[in-house]
């Protein structure tokens, strides 16, 4: 896991950041909430609708959490476009199966805007830059039982995880969702219309496997422990995923 950032500087202005990368290269950058402090300057940069959903979140953790992965997506995504985070502006993508609103993407304006996937479970972000559509996706390891988790995913993959021991099944699982959900990701569906059409395959052993699914290279990632994670790229030519560095300090 890459060193971790500074906490969060003043949002504006930003510095230069890394190159947008070219295909089948996707930027990883992976962040501990643990480590992170958000000021009132950092939130600020957050639209209404981020900071009205912060609001919604009962619990002290749960909005620090989410604050520290829509901060560092805007402050992640700014340092490409040399811009300011607080000026980033942030929609949606029509799904293409049901044209509701979809995946979250820089709105036209943006001079060669990247294409991105954001992903935070437990205390961990992850956020994926790609010069192509991108899907990533990160779980923390379960704490139970999650057998009923196999019922949803496509019947091949569940009928492959079904027979297997605990706790590998558990463990198998959840690496089967991630590379699921990795892949609605990046095709723009979203996990709203469920895991039983995709087969999504059983995870290896080695997550550097790639596979095919609905026109995307997936992968598993090698994650913090506890933690497990996929990538998807759309397009042909594999997906080969590049940890960065984190993002400097004030001053």
């Amino acid at each position: 896991m890459p060193a971790q950032p500074a906490p969060l500087a003043p949002a504006e202005p930003t510095r230069p950041g890394p190159v947008l990368p070219a295909p089948p290269a996707v930027d990883l950058w992976w962040f501990d909430a643990r480590a992170e402090i958000v000021r009132p300057g950092d939130a600020a940069v957050m639209d209404a609708g981020e900071r009205r959903r912060a609001r919604t979140l009962l619990s002290a953790l749960a909005r620090h959490r989410f604050e520290v992965a829509h901060v560092m997506l805007r402050r992640v995504l700014a340092g490409y476009l040399a811009a300011a985070p607080g000026a980033l502006l942030l929609g949606r993508e029509r799904c293409p199966r049901c044209g509701r609103p979809g995946r979250p993407v820089l709105r036209p304006g943006h001079a060669a805007a990247p294409w991105f996937s954001l992903a935070h479970s437990g205390d961990l972000v992850l956020i994926a830059v790609a010069g192509r559509p991108v899907g990533a996706d990160l779980e923390r390891d379960p704490a139970g039982c999650v057998c009923p988790v196999n019922e949803v995913l496509h019947p091949a993959d569940a009928a492959t995880l079904a027979p297997l021991a605990e706790p590998d099944r558990h463990r198998a699982i959840i690496g089967c969702w991630v590379r699921a959900e990795a892949v609605l990701k990046c095709t723009g569906e979203g996990i709203g219309h469920g895991f039983a059409g995709l087969r999504a395959g059983q995870p290896e052993r080695q997550p550097g496997r790639i596979q095919r699914v609905r026109g995307c290279s997936v992968r598993g990632l090698a994650a913090p422990a506890g933690y497990q994670a996929a990538l998807a790229l759309a397009g042909p030519g594999g997906v080969i995923p590049r940890p960065m560095a984190g993002l400097p300090g004030p001053g």
